[in-house]
């Protein structure tokens, strides 16, 4: 009986230990929507640059970046605009650049080595195609992404939003990317 036991053991720590290897990567493309879930409390699914994975807004801790529709008070205008936002003390949003073409941005994006000083912001607005922002994390840790497909629809209510983007995460808390 003792036998079986350890052999039980061991055989418990081999398979758990298997799964915990598995690192998370650290840069990927990825599509999030502003579509709602649930019947109430309503959700959506945002980002986790941490988690490299879709996360639920009502998730602790909830997502890094989401994308939404709505109303933007722009130079005395309310316009309806794709946004980035996010959960947290800080402004978290800076607009490194924004381009005619993919190619462009993607190069651009490639070539960010550091966040440097930028002017922060409290909401990733306007969204558009082939914009590259750096985001600051509620833990203080910093992404960048380059986005590829932003879409908007203002016919049906609420608007919808969706944004694809590439990115790159550094976990070390520093806000230097590695080249490409």
């Amino acid at each position: 009986m003792k036998y079986n036991v350890s052999l039980t053991l061991v055989l418990l720590l081999l398979l758990t230990g298997c799964e915990g290897g598995k690192d998370k990567p650290l840069s990927g493309t990825v599509t999030i929507t502003s579509e709602l879930f649930g019947t109430g409390p309503y959700y959506s699914f945002g980002f986790s640059f941490s988690g490299a994975d879709k996360v639920s807004t009502l998730d602790l801790p909830g997502p890094d970046v989401t994308v939404l529709a709505g109303d933007i008070h722009n130079d005395g205008v309310d316009l309806i605009e794709s946004f980035l936002g996010a959960n947290t003390l800080e402004p978290p949003f800076a607009l490194m650049g924004e381009y005619g073409t993919e190619t462009d941005a993607v190069a651009a994006f490639n070539a960010l080595t550091s966040a440097g000083t930028p002017q922060w912001k409290d909401l990733g607005a306007p969204l558009r195609n082939y914009q590259v922002w750096v985001i600051r994390t509620r833990e203080g840790k910093y992404a960048k992404i380059v986005t590829t497909d932003v879409t908007l629809n203002k016919t049906v209510t609420p608007a919808f939003a969706s944004c694809t983007f590439r990115w790159v995460y550094q976990p070390d808390g520093s806000s230097t990317f590695p080249g490409s």
